[in-house]
């Protein structure tokens, strides 16, 4: 064998560093990607009827001419065997529930769309902006910036939700809604005031700035049409964190467990660790997108 070339090849595996990957060939030459990169994608909304932006939005799924190339942590550059005129769309991308190991492409961010020229060997930077999409009803918002919140305390609570308005403690804007346990209390569960009667069949998600020392539990209570309890079900346990933290809680198979209820309440619920002088939990930009 003669004229043998070595080629080294960058290949992008989804959520992952880029990997070195050793070819060879006799007498034929690799072909030249055109690089695709992001940095960031940015979200812009109405907030009078969308909310906050606060968003985690971590990866950038890409599509070249409606071919899926894959899903990128970003920053990302991301090499493709396209070059010429080509349309681009990306998909924003987060943890569901959090979790690293279920990454999904929101469903209610927009995709965003540009057509662009791509050239072998050459970096083309994008900088996408979306919002929500048209289909996205936000059905319950809460920024704890009115006198009068939306998370009402049950008869099992040991205390209330607060706002604070203290600047160390507000996420952003006026206000954050807080609970705390100190001495003598055990135990928190508040559920929004309203019951929501257009979830039932849909994909559900509730978004929602959070900050705990302690674990507390988000989740769904179905009711009947006579008002009575039909299900009580934890979607999804947080745990403590080291500051302000964003979800995108799945609610979906949950509100399909409460097969006789024809309404819906959002529940929070926290127990006092015994280990901590005062167990706490923060909300704010509660969204309930659907």
């Amino acid at each position: 064998m003669k004229n043998i070339t070595k080629v080294i090849l960058c290949v992008f595996s989804p959520f992952r560093a880029g990997v070195l990957v050793l070819f060879f060939s006799c007498n034929k030459e690799e072909p030249i990607p055109s690089y695709i990169h992001i940095d960031t994608i940015n979200l812009t909304t109405n907030y009078a009827v969308q909310g906050s932006i606060s968003n985690k939005i971590l990866d950038a799924w890409i599509y070249v001419d409606d071919q899926q190339i894959g899903a990128f942590e970003m920053p990302c550059t991301v090499p493709v065997l396209y070059e010429g005129e080509h349309t681009i769309k990306i998909r924003a991308g987060i943890k569901e529930n959090g979790i690293a190991d279920t990454r999904i492409y929101y469903p209610f961010y927009e995709i965003f769309t540009q057509t662009v020229t791509l050239t072998r060997g050459q970096i083309i930077t994008l900088n996408p902006t979306i919002t929500y999409s048209s289909f996205a009803d936000f059905t319950w918002l809460e920024d704890f910036t009115s006198a009068t919140p939306s998370i009402c305390d049950t008869i099992n609570s040991d205390t209330v939700m607060k706002q604070t308005t203290t600047p160390s403690e507000v996420f952003e804007g006026t206000g954050s809604g807080v609970v705390a346990l100190g001495s003598g209390t055990n135990g928190y569960i508040g559920v929004s005031c309203n019951k929501y009667d257009s979830l039932k069949g849909k994909t559900v998600f509730l978004e929602m700035n959070y900050n705990c020392n302690t674990e507390f539990k988000v989740g769904i209570v179905g009711y009947t049409s006579s008002n009575t309890i039909d299900v009580q079900w934890p979607a999804l346990t947080l745990n403590p964190t080291s500051g302000w933290n964003k979800v995108y809680v799945n609610l979906t198979n949950s509100i399909a467990v409460g097969t006789n209820s024809v309404k819906f309440g959002i529940f929070f619920s926290m127990a006092k660790d015994a280990n901590l002088s005062t167990s706490y939990f923060y909300l704010d930009n509660v969204k309930l997108v659907n």
